[in-house]
Order: structure tokens, then C-alpha cells, then sequence
């Protein structure tokens, strides 16, 4: 996956995490907004190009958006740094609002689920992080229909809204 495609999907990570609450809180936006100026992780994208498709996808396919997130995860073969950053930019965004929603916690071992990483490479990189649950056990409890079932529940927030609060990113 080359390095363009690659931030387009952090920046999809990082929007699927903000929205499968069903409530985007206005800390999220701050985070991402943080992330936009002072990483790497979305620089050399559009990011109002891409915030549209995003937004322009979750009216026209709903939460199969956040599925086609997880078989691209499934899909690419990404590096263990690659992989870090995925659970970075969605860890960031989880805990922006300073409380883990049901919701985030199912989102975050599915996306756990598709990588490849050991469990210790992600506790030497982020140190022992509840919601993951990094054992052995909590890898073998996620299933296909584990994540159907998640996509299928998960209510999305009015993202007419998003507009005015995100389309600033990017911009000096």
C-alpha cells in the first residue's frame, strides 16, 4: 500500500472511530484536528475531499462503510508500524471524550481482530490498555459475524452537522 493510500486510511480509522458511537463529541474533532497539524498521518490528502466521501458513503451505504473499513484492513498486508499507527489514530480518537462507549470498545477488538500485531509489540508501544484486551483468549472471540452483528447495530450520528465542524482540517 503506498503512502497516500495509507493516510487515507488512517483518516478513514480515525472517522470510523469518531462516528460508530452513534454521537461525535466535540473532544474527537479536537483530537483529529491535533493529529492534522502535528503528525504526519494525514499529510499529502485532501482532507475535506475525503471528509465528503466519507460522509457522502455513510449516507449512501450506512455502517457497510465501517465493514469495508475492516476487510481493507483484512486485505492490505500493512507493517507492524503500520498497524501501530491504525491502533493509534483509533486509540487517540477513543479517548479524546475521556469515556469508552460499548460501541468503541466492540469497534476497537474488531480492529484489533485484523491486525497483525503481538500482543506485547502493543503493550511495549502503548503499555497495558484496557479496552484492548491484548490475551490470547480476546483474539479467538472475534468472528465474522461478530463484526456483521456490530455493523449492523451500530446507530450513526447526523453527519450533516459535520460540515462546518470538520472541514476546517487541513486548512492553515
Amino acid at each position: 500500500m503506498d503512502k497516500i493510500e495509507f493516510k487515507k486510511l488512517l483518516f478513514k480509522v480515525a472517522f470510523c472511530t469518531m462516528v460508530c458511537d452513534g454521537h461525535i463529541d466535540e473532544r474527537e474533532i479536537e483530537e483529529m484536528k491535533i493529529m492534522d497539524e502535528n503528525t504526519t498521518f494525514f499529510d499529502s490528502i485532501d482532507l475535506s475531499s475525503e471528509l465528503r466521501q466519507l460522509i457522502d458513503d455513510f449516507h449512501s451505504k450506512g455502517t457497510k462503510v465501517i465493514g469495508e473499513l475492516f476487510a481493507a484492513l483484512r486485505h492490505h498486508q500493512l507493517n507492524p508500524i503500520q498497524e501501530l499507527l491504525v491502533l493509534e489514530v483509533a486509540l487517540r480518537i477513543i479517548n479524546a471524550d475521556q469515556k469508552h462507549d460499548e460501541n468503541e470498545i466492540k469497534f476497537i477488538h474488531l480492529l484489533r481482530a485484523k491486525l497483525e500485531l503481538y500482543d506485547q509489540t502493543i503493550i511495549d508501544r502503548f503499555g497495558s490498555v484496557d479496552i484492548l484486551h491484548t490475551s490470547e483468549y480476546a483474539k479467538n472471540i472475534v468472528t465474522d459475524r461478530a463484526e456483521v452483528e456490530f455493523c449492523e447495530s451500530v446507530e450513526l450520528p447526523r453527519l450533516a452537522d459535520l460540515d462546518e465542524k470538520i472541514f476546517s482540517l487541513g486548512k492553515p
